[in-house]
């Protein structure tokens, strides 16, 4: 997920392997299936892009592929269709992650894919645990066509997936007519920079795709901020936003936070430690230069984390509270705010009391902050999904052109909500308040998104996610995990074995 020239963040589970989630990584991913992934070389295959490349399986399907043509140049329903031909015999193989966004979207699919492609077969296979479930099949070079998060078995790393060919690649598919788009191409449709986030480095072809946008900062109780009078905290400074913590204090406690994975706090923290340090600090941190992590700036924002504690501001037992206990606690009204990633309201969406009402934010920035004050963590788009190298390519490709269909964006902005990573994805929906509030965060960030990828660096993750508990209560000083990490970022650079990056400051 950390592609040098765009400008995003970690998935929700890479986000979490940094700030903190060792144990029970099993049980937390099951929210989202999100893959942590480390920037790697790009893969050796070098065979032409379309017809008779030597790494495709199906060499009779994939030939199909006109081998003339012209990246770029459109592709009509009507000829894709003509491509594709008669559905094959066997069943289409789609196989998927089932955690917090459910699987009605993949029956919609399957729906769109019989209404154009009568006779079709599509075998659907969604688990909370497919990655593990479908390492024999793979193994076994049984490639289903289609996946969405079950490449985690195969060394933990889609992109080691990529190298040993068990993915197609789908330059092609971005050429052809969009599903419900009126002759946009699917290319076309993409919100910007998703696609280069999703394949994260891997600039030869386009070997996976995104599944949605998550943001990551603040959700606070709607109502009783409007009951209150109290601003959105990321229209206050910093310096306001702990006054207005002390404030919200005398009547219900500010925060709950998942302590069993201390790292969902820094979904709002890391925001501040950005701000705080500013571009060029933080590209220092990115970078490895020395002295970096010893940047006065970045030690000043983990004070200014530990306070919250300190202050007596956390709801009492959050520290031994599961990421959906802690949700509960603050959609039941118990708290003010919780830090968090926009998939809360689709993940809680079943247990959340009638009526009640959230909305996100960034997190504040310092007064004296360089960069700009509504910077937001995002990413763009994620490494989710991938066309199986299997026994049929192109349509596996048909599945990823109908997960893009304006019917399927029209669901996620109605029921799942979450944003497909396309341009208008809410298609005339009228969302909810939290993902009307996640979409304005977006559009008000203008572009400058908070840039954090040092924790890619495995002793530099562990380092910071080991201590990330002792580190947020106060019993690791500031001053001893800045050292911590500044030692971890010299034996990184000193370590010839390790790949470095060079980052881009970019706001």
């Amino acid at each position: 997920m950390l592609h040098p020239a765009a400008s995003f963040h970690l998935t929700r589970r890479g986000f979490l392997r940094l700030a903190g989630m060792t144990a029970g990584a099993a049980a937390l991913v099951a929210c989202t299936g999100q893959l942590p992934v480390a920037p790697a070389a790009a893969p050796a295959t070098t065979g032409p892009l379309f017809a008779g490349a030597d790494f495709i399986n199906n060499k009779e399907q994939w030939s199909r592929l006109p081998a003339d043509h012209v990246p770029g140049t459109p592709v009509t329903q009507a000829q894709w269709y003509e491509i594709l031909g008669e559905p094959p015999a066997e069943p289409i193989s789609m196989v998927g992650f089932k955690g917090g966004f459910g699987d009605a979207y993949a029956d919609l699919i399957i729906e769109l894919m019989k209404k154009e492609h009568p006779g079709v077969q599509v075998e659907k296979d969604f688990d909370p645990t497919i990655w593990d479930k479908i390492q024999p099949r793979l193994v076994a070079g049984d490639i289903p066509d289609w996946m969405f998060y079950a490449l985690g078995a195969w060394g933990g790393d889609w992109k080691k997936a990529v190298e040993e060919h068990l993915v197609a690649p789908g330059d092609f598919l971005l050429d052809v007519e969009a599903y419900g788009f009126n002759g946009e191409t699917v290319g076309n449709i993409m919100f910007p920079g998703a696609l280069a986030a999703a394949n994260s480095g891997l600039n030869d072809h386009t070997w996976t795709f995104p599944q949605t946008q998550f943001a990551y900062g603040i959700f606070y109780n709607a109502d009783l901020f409007e009951q209150n009078g109290w601003p959105r905290p990321d229209s206050l400074t910093w310096e306001e936003f702990m006054d207005l913590q002390a404030e919200i204090a005398k009547v219900i406690p500010p925060w709950t936070y998942a302590g069993q994975y201390p790292g969902y706090f820094m979904m709002m923290g890391s925001g501040l430690l950005w701000k705080a340090v500013g571009v060029e600090g933080y590209c220092a941190m990115n970078n490895l230069e020395p002295g970096a992590f010893q940047n006065e700036k970045f030690i000043w924002g983990i004070k200014e984390l530990q306070k919250i504690f300190a202050n007596g501001w956390i709801y009492p037992g959050s520290e031994a509270m599961s990421h959906t206990e802690s949700q509960q606690m603050f959609v039941d009204g118990k708290v003010a705010m919780i830090p968090n990633g926009t998939w809360l309201e689709s993940e809680q969406a079943s247990t959340t009391p009638e009526g009640f009402r959230m909305k996100f934010c960034s997190a504040p920035a310092p007064k004296d902050s360089t960069v700009f004050p509504y910077a937001l963590e995002v990413a763009l788009g994620g490494s989710d999904m991938q066309i199986g190298n299997g026994k049929n390519p192109l349509w596996g490709m048909e599945l990823m052109r109908l997960f893009y269909s304006a019917d399927n964006a029209r669901l996620w902005a109605e029921e799942i909500a979450s944003p497909l990573p396309i341009k208008d994805a809410m298609m005339g929906a009228t969302p909810s308040d939290g993902l009307a509030s996640v979409v304005e965060a977006i559009n008000r960030a203008e572009g400058h998104y908070v840039q954090s990828y040092w924790g890619s660096y495995p002793l530099l993750g562990k380092t910071w996610g080991d201590s990330m508990g002792d580190l947020l209560w106060g019993k690791l000083s500031a001053e001893e995990m800045a050292a911590n990490l500044e030692r971890a970022a010299e034996e990184t650079r000193n370590d010839d074995t390790i790949t470095k990056r060079t980052y881009e400051c970019k706001a």
